[in-house]
């Protein structure tokens, strides 16, 4: 990827992500009365809240949010600056998410053309969405106290309900139930965030073959913190803190030495084991050696694991790796020198049997582990849109989280 086109994609991220947040911002404190200091203002001045029952809910579940957040340490106007952020992040990664998978055809127009949109139209008329259809037609007019029209939310409800079937694969970014769902971006900047996507100096990023555009935007979105961070570190001659750890080691490692490193690991042991394999001559990274030999053993049995998978830079390396050992161990099964028989019956069962059997991440940031789960995803049902796909084999270990905060008791108990 090119650096001019790195550096689009980091612009359009700022700007997105403040435009979300300011959006999220402005919700909570003007539908929902949870203010910037972290008070909640009495419901009485706050129409939404007692004419809609969806937005009474928002308002409990945002009261519950804070009394969680207050017994795990953080104060009400750090848990909504928690929130916000959040929010944000959720609702940019869905939509490059969604642009991405519209480019490689593995869903219908969804968000590129918003609510002219091929699936929205089909959703629309599909049976059990007849109320949606009439709020359509009624137009963008009048706005209810959440700021939206009855065809805003007839959108939105679309939006929700793809993310739902999404959920079913990639568990934690696109669940429907989650806070962060409830602060949808309203039109105004919903249209601006499509509407930079779909500028000219963005297409390529999210064309097949460039699924680290979601490692790139993600690493954009820490860069504030980043910065901060190194600043106060610097200035305090103090430690990183706990919450500073994503953001100061979610970094790029640069191409070239990713393929160096797994073509010397995962690519070595292949070709250790398959002296003959045609995918010697296609590491180019790959180190000489005394062309030692290795125990032979099917491609379903060998497992790649990143211990701090970030975007699953790494693993997109190893998946193109894998498919390629697949594809070989397929043609030559039955010969010297290769298994009796193949560990799959075709083609088409590569990605599925490579998520479920050979690639394997931890991080201990969860976000991270949801964009793992992304890119994969990305990656598998390019090559096949049908194939099964799991992020079971990716898992966030975060002890702070686990422990609510409360680390240093956790290790003393």
């Amino acid at each position: 990827m090119k650096d001019t086109l790195i550096a689009q994609i980091q612009s359009f991220t700022l700007q997105a992500r403040a435009a979300l947040e300011s959006e999220a911002g402005r919700q909570l404190e003007g539908i929902y009365g949870w203010l910037p200091d972290g008070r909640f203002a009495d419901t009485t001045h706050y129409p939404a809240v007692n004419e809609i029952s969806e937005a009474a809910e928002n308002r409990r579940r945002l009261e519950s949010y804070a009394e969680e957040e207050k017994t795990a340490g953080l104060s009400p106007k750090d848990a909504r600056i928690k929130l916000v952020r959040e929010a944000a992040f959720t609702w940019l990664n869905r939509l490059v998410a969604l642009r991405m998978m519209e480019e490689r055809r593995i869903i219908r127009p969804t968000v590129g053309k918003l609510d002219k949109s091929n699936s929205f139209i089909f959703w629309l008329t599909a049976d059990g969405n007849g109320e949606m259809y009439a709020c359509h037609q009624k137009g963008a007019l009048p706005q209810n106290a959440m700021g939206e029209g009855p065809s805003d939310m007839a959108y939105r409800k679309f939006l929700l309900s793809q993310c739902a079937q999404l959920a079913r694969d990639v568990s934690v970014l696109f669940d429907p139930e989650n806070l962060s769902s409830r602060l949808f971006p309203r039109p105004p900047v919903l249209k601006r965030i499509v509407e930079s996507m779909n500028g000219e100096d963005l297409a390529e990023a999210w064309q097949t073959g460039n699924e680290e555009t979601v490692g790139w935007v993600y690493q954009a979105f820490n860069a504030e913190e980043l910065q901060a961070a190194f600043t106060a570190a610097r200035l305090s001659k103090k430690k990183f803190e706990a919450r500073d750890i994503p953001s100061v080691t979610q970094l790029f490692t640069i191409r070239w030495v990713v393929q160096f490193l797994v073509e010397n690991t995962l690519g070595r042991l292949w070709v250790e084991m398959h002296p003959d394999s045609k995918l010697h001559d296609g590491l180019k990274y790959l180190v000489p050696f005394d062309g030692s030999s290795r125990a032979l053993k099917p491609v379903q049995d060998i497992t790649f694991l990143d211990p701090s998978c970030g975007s699953m830079h790494f693993g997109l390396v190893a998946f193109d790796i894998f498919v390629e050992m697949y594809r070989e161990e397929l043609e030559n099964a039955g010969q010297e020198g290769w298994p009796d028989k193949a560990s799959i019956a075709s083609v088409d069962d590569i990605p599925a049997i490579i998520i479920v059997n050979n690639i394997y991440g931890v991080d201990i940031d969860l976000r991270a582990v949801q964009l793992s789960a992304l890119t994969l995803f990305l990656r598998a049902r390019t090559l096949n849109k049908e194939c099964a796909f799991s992020d079971r084999n990716l898992a966030c270990a975060n002890v702070e989280a686990i422990t609510g905060g409360r680390l240093e008791t956790f290790i003393s108990q």
